[in-house]
């Protein structure tokens, strides 16, 4: 298997959620707009943060990832 390098969180409030992980991880996206921003980890590993309400395909996934 592949390691990862990229991972994709669908959110509701891309920018409440950068100001989220900005302060838990201790350093601000690389990336920002108000539908998206990116993340670089330390390992090399990006996040990105994108709007579920933006997105397409749409997002049919309720939190938690279960259908709902």
């Amino acid at each position: 298997m592949s390691d990862i390098s990229f991972v994709i969180l669908y959110v509701d409030n891309p920018e409440a959620s950068a100001a989220f992980y900005a302060d838990l991880l201790g350093r601000p996206p690389v990336e920002a707009s108000p539908t998206f921003a990116m993340f670089a980890m330390r390992s090399g590993v990006m996040l990105g943060l994108w709007s579920r309400h933006t997105v397409a395909p749409a997002a049919a996934a309720a939190g938690g990832g279960r259908d709902r």
